[in-house]
């Protein structure tokens, strides 16, 4: 009769096959594209100056709202008109802060691709768009704002020192996802040390060694029975 230990071991090995499959996927997901945005803030005169509030949102091509990245306002948002047009007062995504003291300090942001139904955006050219307020303004004319775009490809695509209606500094970086080979989702990892996952190398038995990436599963799991044992 098998003993208690041997019984654990064979439960690792028939979970081999559908953990692989686990590790194999995450190490087939890829890092998350997204886009990352610095810009310094500069007064517009208004009579709460050095004191502003800022958004910034982003547009497709169509010029459709797809969502708020960053607004650093609270009691005078009504103020970013352009933004409240777009946005609606409604809108509660990305609120960093309150009323900003002065413009010392740059804005970075970073927006993830996605819409305000957390979809990813197709390729193609965005808007990053800008308004900051240091008034009781009541007409996008009143206000700073800036416009800048990108494009969202499999290229990266780096700009720095752009300027736009009183937003200066402003750097923007567009990281895609990276391209993981794989050839329909292989890992690129294969338990007898190769370079992609083959079917038979997520089935064999546990004698027969499985390899680096096998052994490390193994190895893994082992270590999930022990702990269980002992807690």
């Amino acid at each position: 009769m098998r003993n208690h230990a041997q019984l654990q071991f064979f439960r690792v090995c028939n979970m081999r096959s559908s953990w692989s499959l686990v590790v194999l996927a995450l190490l087939a997901a890829p890092a998350a594209a997204d886009v990352s945005v610095t810009v310094t803030t500069t007064p517009n005169g208004g009579q709460y100056a050095p004191k502003n509030i800022v958004a910034v949102w982003v547009e497709d091509a169509a010029g459709n709202f797809i969502k708020t990245i960053d607004r650093f306002s609270q009691v005078r948002t009504q103020h970013l008109v352009a933004w409240v047009a777009a946005a609606t007062l409604a809108d509660a995504d990305a609120v960093s802060g309150a009323t900003r003291a002065n413009h010392t300090t740059p804005l970075t942001m970073t927006w993830d691709l996605r819409d305000k139904a957390g979809a990813l955006v197709p390729d193609g050219t965005y808007t990053i768009r800008m308004e900051l307020a240091d008034s009781n303004a009541s007409q996008p004319s009143q206000n700073h704002e800036g416009t800048f775009t990108f494009v969202k490809s499999a290229a990266p695509e780096q700009q720095s020192g752009l300027a736009s209606g009183g937003f200066t500094n402003v750097t923007i970086d567009f990281q895609p996802v990276p391209d993981t080979g794989g050839g329909g989702g292989d890992a690129g990892v294969d338990g007898d040390g190769g370079t992609s996952a083959e079917p038979g190398d997520l089935s064999g038995s546990c004698s027969s060694g499985g390899g680096a990436g096998g052994g490390l599963v193994l190895f893994a799991l082992a270590g999930l029975v022990l702990m269980r044992r002992r807690s």
